[in-house]
């Protein structure tokens, strides 16, 4: 009997061979992912580390292209087009702001409103200011370095912004004078103690000293104790915390005046 069954398998191996079928294994499936033991995940995790290190670094965005935003470069290298006036200038006139003459001045509505309340807090601590000058346009600014230039020649390079190249006609410069300086625009306001005060509050009210001393190879000008730029409450403070001047900040920043 067990000879007969011995023959009986035979045939049918031979049988399923001959039909091309063979005994099929069932497949294990796991419930998850499978699993990599402890050489295999680390030599993984290594492959991962070194295509990321590889993977190519995204590229730095281009340079903003702005006239009116705050933290626009205009210096010796980068110049506002001859047209470019700033859309919503006001007069000083209208906040009460003394002005050295009396006459005309303007600035951008942002920056009068917050100088408004500079001046305002300087007079609360015994403070002197009046603005002996804002805005002023492309032409205006070429009669002015004109001037000097027929006075000083070539000095006037270092005191004077040549036509588009001036904070001036941002809409967002002035420039300070008071009694103790005999109401002139130089170096002597910035022995005053308005100077002092402006160096530490000045930066509360988005304003900030354009061209500081010992800065000169940087700013391309003489120290200007009386010129302050506006560029916001968040930039000042930016500004600040960074340590940089204002040309390193605003260089960093990438603002190109173009419009």
């Amino acid at each position: 009997m067990v000879l007969i069954c011995v023959l009986t398998m035979g045939f049918a191996l031979v049988e399923a061979q001959q039909a091309g079928v063979l005994p099929v294994k069932e497949p294990t499936t796991a419930s998850g992912p499978p699993m990599i033991d402890a050489i295999g995940a680390g030599s993984a995790e290594r492959l991962g580390t070194k295509a990321a290190s590889r993977a190519p670094r995204p590229a730095k965005p281009p340079p903003e292209e702005s006239c009116d935003d705050l933290r626009v470069l205009v210096d010796r290298s980068h110049a506002l087009p001859p047209d470019y006036y700033p859309e919503d200038l006001v007069s000083l006139r209208a906040y009460g702001l003394l002005r050295l003459g009396g006459g005309e001045m303007l600035l951008r509505r942002e920056a009068a409103e917050h100088l408004s309340l500079l001046v305002e807090d300087a007079v609360a601590d015994g403070e002197e200011l009046v603005v002996a000058s804002a805005y002023r346009s492309y032409a205006h600014q070429r009669t002015s370095h004109a001037r000097l230039a027929s006075i000083y020649g070539t000095g006037a390079e270092a005191m004077s912004a040549t036509p588009g190249h001036s904070q001036h006609q941002l809409g967002t410069a002035v420039d300070f004078t008071n009694a103790e300086a005999s109401y002139e625009v130089w170096r002597r306001f910035g022995r005053t103690s308005a100077s002092s005060w402006l160096l530490e509050n000045a930066p509360q009210h988005g304003f900030v000293l354009a061209y500081p001393s010992g800065r000169e190879a940087e700013t391309g000008y003489h120290w200007e104790p009386w010129h302050y730029r506006y560029v916001g409450l968040r930039n000042a403070r930016r500004l600040e915390e960074s340590g940089l001047s204002l040309q390193e900040f605003l260089a960093r920043e990438s603002v190109l005046p173009r419009c």
